[in-house]
């Protein structure tokens, strides 16, 4: 479970931390319904949250332990942005060597501020919009310097701007 919350945190940030590393408590698998793993990442603590934990034995035993199987829902209760990860792919998406963002290195941010996609949108999933971040880049086409509210999916990358539809 560790292993499975700090792959959760990599894959949002988009960034390996080498320092990073997973903890998780004792896991009673007839009791434990509830567990919060932490991933120290980027010098932040991050929550993995399990919930529902369900043990299904499948009647082998060794005399002290039933061998089964646990299933659960988990989801991470924030995630780091990374500047350079988001300044890259904004480069790509709009095909400019020159962008910006008004950010620290790396921030924390908490899911609570998550919105769902309108409907109708093209977007899959849910996408999270980060109050308080704008990106500025040199628009080639237009030379002009447009500004953009920092917004992402669900799973970490950048929005691009022109994707979100009735948003």
């Amino acid at each position: 479970m560790g292993w499975e919350a700090l792959e959760k945190v990599t894959r949002f940030a988009n960034r390996v931390d080498p320092g990073a590393r997973p903890s998780c408590p004792t896991l009673d698998p007839g009791r434990t319904t509830t567990l919060t793993c932490t991933v120290t990442f980027l010098g932040e603590k991050y929550d993995y949250v399990l919930r529902n934990i369900k043990f299904q034995g499948n009647g082998i035993s060794d005399g002290r332990n039933e061998q089964g199987t646990i299933s659960y829902n988990a989801a991470l209760t924030s995630g780091p942005i990374v500047r350079d990860h988001v300044e890259s792919v904004l480069r790509h998406q709009n095909s400019t060597e020159y962008v910006a963002c008004d950010m620290p290195e790396h921030l924390r941010f908490e899911f609570s501020s998550t919105k769902r996609r309108p409907s109708g949108s093209s977007i899959a999933g849910q996408w999270i919009h980060v109050p308080g971040i704008s990106c500025r880049y040199l628009d080639p086409k237009a030379r002009t310097i447009k500004t953009v509210p920092l917004e992402l999916y669900e799973w970490g990358a950048p929005i691009h701007p022109s994707s979100r539809i009735g948003g």
